[in-house]
């Protein structure tokens, strides 16, 4: 991971239909308070207010449209989960709720492994989220963070 708050998106990268950070979100300003799908949300064509959006929604870009090293795997909509930096995390995974286990696959689980060795000896902070529950994710361990 970069960690360049400030990177240029990637050439050629679009959500082209990955409505995930829709799903993983809470969005209050579209009324979307839970964890599941934003009603604006359209499966396969995208954001169907996507020309008057807010600007929490505008505004954000996951790690997959930032980051060039990771592939196309990568991108959301396949992998299952959103990778993002938000503050204080230097890494959090929001996972989609109906696939939450999806990063133990390969060739997502051994590569969110080695960065959560390389964040925790830089002394940053490595993360997943799933619903309402998250959980700081360590070397060899987890530890819950209470909401």
């Amino acid at each position: 991971m970069t960690g360049d708050d400030d990177l240029p998106l990637v050439p050629g990268r679009a959500c082209d239909g990955c409505t995930m950070c829709c799903k993983v979100f809470p969005i209050a300003e579209t009324g979307k308070a839970d964890f599941g799908l934003c009603p604006h949300a359209c499966l396969e064509s995208g954001c169907s207010i996507h020309a008057a959006r807010p600007d929490v929604c505008r505004e954000f870009f996951c790690l997959w449209r930032l980051d060039a090293s990771l592939g196309a795997e990568w991108k959301p909509d396949i992998a299952g989960f959103v990778l993002h930096d938000p503050a204080p995390w230097s890494l959090l995974m929001s996972c989609d709720i109906d696939r939450p286990d999806a990063w133990l696959r390969e060739p997502y689980a051994s590569r969110i492994r080695q960065w959560a060795v390389e964040l925790q000896r830089r002394q940053m902070m490595m993360g997943r989220r799933c619903g309402n529950r998250t959980v700081m994710m360590l070397r060899d361990s987890e530890i819950e963070i209470d909401a």
